[in-house]
């Protein structure tokens, strides 16, 4: 099926998964309320990529695709408009993602593919009170999705057979290893192994046993990982962390769920990572 793409959040994420669905070929719209934060990650995207392209691992025609294809929409309802898939990637907030897919299930008929690109928010728990439940998946890319060669697919029982194969096949299309879990959880596999990793690591810093430089080059050198948990953290998003984690903790109601004080305060900052420039890191350019 020769699919037409929207992808709804302009942020990194969002972004670079339009960027991956131009490059491969499809008509792809992005639609954000901040244009000129969409403007500057896809000049960011753009600029990326042409850099990957002279380490060979993209090539001239990717970057044609990437112009060719690649629009910008006024807004979600023209986004929709004539499209068969839809990739939702905005902050990871359960109201956010219900409004935006309680619009989609409106103005959508009923063969539109609608993907979020969440791995700790279930399409079973969005698709809940929306039309047509078995169009409904999870599509996880990982950060930063033109270099990450990995997507997560995930799937309440509602899900047409359908609905999986061509979510399967637009991530092949983009030239990304699939894998598909045969159940719901959240995190799926890596962010729930990750998880793990860097809970201990949060638990570490937050008992003063050592600075969070010195985790992160433990777990590099003496794990042989590429990045530490913090730089993960930051690259991931601590915003993404912090939602997950009060997720989790609004269910339980564990304190120990909660999400930490230092990892809280950050947030109310707005030091969420490299995508703001400063984190448990700084990204700042002089």
């Amino acid at each position: 099926m020769n699919e037409k793409i929207g992808v709804i959040g302009g942020g990194q994420m969002g972004s670079q998964i339009a960027s991956l669905s131009a490059m491969a070929g499809y008509q792809t719209h992005i639609f954000d309320q901040d244009v000129e934060n969409v403007t500057t990650k896809l000049k960011f995207a753009e600029d990326n990529l042409k850099n990957l392209i002279s380490k060979n691992i993209y090539n001239e025609d990717h970057l044609k695709n990437f112009k060719k294809n690649l629009h910008l929409a006024e807004s979600i309802h023209s986004l929709a408009e004539d499209k068969t898939f839809i990739i939702e990637a905005v902050v990871e907030r359960l109201e956010v993602k219900l409004e935006i897919f309680s619009q989609l299930s409106e103005i959508t008929d009923s063969e539109v593919v609608l993907a979020t690109n969440s791995s700790f928010i279930a399409a079973s728990e969005i698709a809940k009170d929306c039309n047509h439940k078995d169009r409904f998946i999870n599509m996880h890319f990982f950060y930063p999705p033109l270099r990450m060669d990995l997507v997560e697919i995930s799937y309440p029982e509602s899900t047409s057979k359908e609905v999986i194969l061509r979510t399967q096949s637009v991530g092949r299309s983009m030239g990304r290893s699939i894998v598909t879990l045969k159940k719901e959880t959240p995190g799926f596999i890596v962010n729930r192994m990750l998880a793990a990793l860097v809970d201990e690591a949060y638990e570490l810093y937050d008992e003063g046993i050592a600075d969070f430089e010195d985790i992160d080059l433990a777990i590099k050198k003496g794990l042989n990982h590429p990045l530490g948990p913090f730089e993960i953290s930051d690259y991931s998003g601590l915003d993404i962390h912090y939602y997950a984690k009060l997720k989790i903790y609004n269910e339980t109601k564990n304190p120990k769920d909660y999400p930490k004080k230092f990892l809280e305060k950050k947030i109310e900052d707005g030091n969420l990572g490299v995508k703001t420039g400063k984190g448990f890191y700084d990204y700042k350019k002089d």
